[in-house]
C-alpha cells in the first residue's frame, strides 16, 4: 500500500472511531466488518496526489467467495478485474486538474494457484468416469457381473453421499475473500478538488453501500455512499 495511504489511513481510522457513537449505523458497519453489500473506500490526498483504495467482499463483485477454480468462476473474477480497472468510469474527479497514474487490482485471495491445471484434471477425471461407465455397460449382460455392478453402484452412492456431506460441511464454513482496488492520481492542485463521484453501483449491483473515509491536507470526513447518493463532497 502507498505510504500516503498508510499514514493518512491511521488518521482516518481515528476519525472514524471518534464519530462512531454519533452514527449508530456506521458503527455497525465499521471498516473491520465483513458485510455483504458493503464496500469500503479510503481517499487520501496531499497537495499534488490522490490515493484511493476500495476493499469489497468478493460476494459483492463476483457473487461468490470461494476459491475460483472452474472456468466460469475464473472468468467472473477476470471480468470484475476488468471493470475495476476502468478508473475513468468508476471514479469521476471534479476539480484539481488530475491525471491517472496507476491502478492495481488484488484478487489473489480468490484465485487458486494452478487453477487452470485443476480444471483440466477435473475434465480428465470426468472423461475417465465416462470410460468406466461404458466398460461396466459391456459387462451388464452377465448376471453375476450385473450384481457386482449393482453392489458397486450402491457403494459409489454411499461414497458420493459421504462426499456430499463433506461438501456441505465445507460450504457451511465461513469464507471471507476480498478484492482490493487501488488508484493513484496526480493533480496540479488538490485544494481545488470539489468532489469525487463513485460510480460503482451500476457495474456491481451487489454493492449497496460504500463506507467512505477521506482526508485532505485541510480537513477530513466520512460518508456512506449509495446508488442514490454516490458523490463525496469535499467542499
Amino acid at each position: 500500500m502507498n505510504k500516503l495511504i498508510l499514514s493518512i489511513l491511521s488518521i482516518a481510522m481515528t476519525l472514524f472511531t471518534g464519530i462512531q457513537s454519533a452514527y449508530a449505523e456506521k458503527s455497525a458497519e465499521s471498516l473491520d466488518a465483513h458485510v455483504h453489500g458493503l464496500a469500503e473506500l479510503t481517499v487520501a490526498m496531499d497537495a499534488k496526489t490522490i490515493e484511493l483504495q476500495l476493499i469489497s467482499p468478493a460476494m459483492n463483485l463476483v457473487d461468490f467467495e470461494h476459491k475460483a477454480s472452474s472456468k466460469q468462476d475464473i472468468a467472473a473474477v477476470k471480468q470484475a478485474e476488468l471493470i475495476l480497472g476502468q478508473h475513468n468510469l468508476l471514479l469521476l474527479i471534479a476539480g484539481g486538474d488530475c491525471e491517472h497514474l496507476s491502478t492495481s487490482i488484488d484478487s489473489d485471495g480468490l484465485l487458486e494457484a494452478g487453477a487452470h491445471e485443476d480444471q483440466e484434471k477435473h475434465d480428465d477425471h470426468h472423461d475417465h468416469e465416462k470410460h468406466d461407465d461404458h466398460h461396466d455397460h459391456e459387462k451388464h449382460d452377465d448376471h453375476d457381473d450385473h450384481e457386482k455392478h449393482d453392489d458397486h453402484e450402491k457403494h459409489d452412492d454411499h461414497d458420493d453421499h459421504g462426499k456430499h456431506d463433506d461438501h456441505s460441511e465445507h460450504d457451511q464454513g465461513e469464507t471471507h475473500s476480498e478484492m482490493v482496488a487501488s488508484y493513484s492520481f496526480t493533480c496540479k492542485d488538490t485544494s481545488k478538488l470539489s468532489s469525487i463521484k463513485v460510480a460503482l453501483f451500476a457495474s456491481f449491483p451487489g454493492i449497496h453501500k460504500v463506507n467512505t473515509l477521506w482526508v485532505t491536507p485541510s480537513k477530513q470526513g466520512s460518508s456512506m455512499l449509495s446508488a442514490k447518493n454516490s458523490t463525496i463532497n469535499l467542499k
